[in-house]
């Protein structure tokens, strides 16, 4: 069913601008083993709490560094577990909790987390009830619920050599879109081939930009050369080209293959949705990789597993708005017309602006902690938005979706108080929100170019909107459906 809209206390300028974080507990509360009455069990409580919130890092052959899919595996790391819960580490999520409810919300709520501490502290018993069930999981190692192969999967085309210490920058290969057309697809999942290597990988679906084409250089500047990287295009003609709007550099960001983060499996429509690959409109994957030291040699290639929308699913279909850059610190990006492709051009040279970016942001001052970049959207048909999807760089400090209706009434969708570049959810709202056509939706961000943002390589330095990793990006997006085309009218 929708969920109700509530009026609330804060506004959206109003929780940016006072900068609020989230409210600590009072102390007894987390992890407080005195709010509860007995001690729990593994079968009867902790099992599946640990099952439903961790196993699907912390299994064989992933990324977590230790299986917890039974009670010996839980009793062998109970104090561990103690330590993580309580210091809200795991399970990872950064959604502020005033703000939505998301049905792929992994955290651990202040009961849940006593529930843990209770049973660590009462001896970890593992009660005499039934042990809980185990996810499925494919025997191949893909995590579809359902426990099926994907129907296709894209291999990587290198064999990545990752060396044995010293660190790797984040960098970006571009390798051809396996797909001519728009296909409907049911799910995707991107397994690294190499998960104590790999400390992420993210895609999105893009084509080569004015100047550019894909060929052999430097995975980045002083790497390693290699095939499918972007290098000047001497052939190149300085003619006209189609700019990709908004909606579907978003298409490209997130209806794409998605991200392997740890924590993220398969992204699976919901029942009776299906959602697009745009070979129609793409023409590369571009894969940004980071791999981490293990203290020895390994290699790496990737896999994209894909399962198709089958016919009898495929009654609504899942759409992207982007949102557009708008404000630059106060300085308003849309132009009164549209700007020619020569004003196009011209703007992008003098701000190094990536592919199908607004040539019109001006780069991140050295040292500023809170450059603030606005998007908006505009709702042009009655419309259920189901997600909402941020993607920036190493600079991306908070971000804030506001839908506001037509009557001027207001909602925070989301807060994002701490962006973390290595965990880029997709977030699933468990209802969806109604928008009438003419609402907007805004998204406020903000990002941090000081010596205080502790990931900052180079806080002395301008910083350019572009798909290096060292640049910043802005691709935020909401994922709806119409009203005329969902015939389960919202409730799933």
């Amino acid at each position: 069913m929708l969920r109700t809209i509530v009026a609330l206390p804060l506004t959206a300028t109003a929780v940016i601008a006072v900068g609020l974080s989230l409210t600590a507990a009072s102390p007894g509360t987390i992890g407080d083993p005195e709010t509860i009455d007995a001690t729990p069990t593994y079968n009867g409580a902790v099992g599946q709490l640990l099952l439903d919130n961790c196993a699907a890092c912390h299994r064989p052959n992933q990324i977590g560094p230790m299986s917890l899919l039974s009670y010996q595996d839980a009793k062998r790391w109970a104090r561990t577990i103690k330590s993580k819960v309580t210091a809200r580490e795991m399970p990872p999520w950064f959604a502020d909790p005033r703000f939505g409810d998301f049905s792929n919300d992994i955290s651990l709520s202040d009961g849940e987390i006593a529930t843990i501490v209770a049973w660590v502290e009462g001896g970890t018993p593992e009660g005499d009830e039934a042990a809980p069930e185990q996810p499925r999981f494919s025997e191949a190692g893909w995590s579809h619920p359902s426990g099926r192969d994907p129907d296709f999967v894209y291999e990587f085309p290198i064999e990545w050599q990752v060396d044995a210490d010293g660190e790797s920058p984040n960098f970006n290969l571009f390798t051809p879109l396996p797909f001519d057309e728009e296909v409907r697809i049911e799910a995707t999942e991107i397994r690294p081939g190499n998960f104590a290597a790999t400390h992420h990988i993210t895609t999105r679906l893009i084509n080569a930009p004015p100047g550019m084409k894909v060929g052999t250089g430097p995975a980045w500047p002083g790497g390693p050369v290699v095939d499918y990287v972007l290098i000047p295009d001497p052939d190149y003609e300085n003619s006209e080209s189609a700019e990709v709007s908004a909606d579907e550099r978003a298409a490209g960001a997130s209806s794409g293959f998605g991200a392997y983060i740890p924590g993220v499996g398969a992204n699976v429509t919901p029942e009776g949705q299906t959602r697009s690959i745009r070979g129609d409109l793409f023409q590369y994957i571009a894969w940004n990789l980071h791999y981490q030291a293990t203290g020895q040699p390994e290699t790496a290639r990737p896999l994209i597993g894909v399962w198709f929308a089958q016919e009898e699913q495929a009654t609504t279909r899942s759409r992207s708005l982007g949102l557009q850059e708008y404000t630059s610190e106060g300085e308003q990006l849309i132009a009164p017309a549209p700007l020619s492709p020569e004003e196009r051009r011209a703007a992008r040279e003098g701000r190094q602006a990536g592919q199908n970016l607004n040539p019109l942001l001006s780069p991140i001052p050295p040292d500023h902690g809170n450059w603030t970049v606005t998007g908006i959207g505009a709702v042009q048909n009655d419309s259920y938005i189901r997600s909402l999807f941020v993607h920036a760089h190493l600079r991306g400090k908070d971000f804030t979706f506001v839908l506001t209706h037509p009557d001027g009434r207001e909602e925070i969708l989301l807060r994002v108080p701490n962006y973390s570049f290595d965990w880029q959810y997709t977030y699933d709202l468990a209802a969806p929100v109604f928008a009438a056509a003419g609402s907007t939706v805004k998204v406020i961000s903000r990002y941090d170019n000081s010596r205080a943002n502790r990931l900052n390589p180079a806080p002395h330095k301008e910083v350019y909107w572009s798909e290096q990793s060292w640049d910043d990006m802005f691709l935020t997006s909401v994922g709806y459906t119409l009203v005329d085309e969902d015939p389960a009218g919202g409730q799933n």
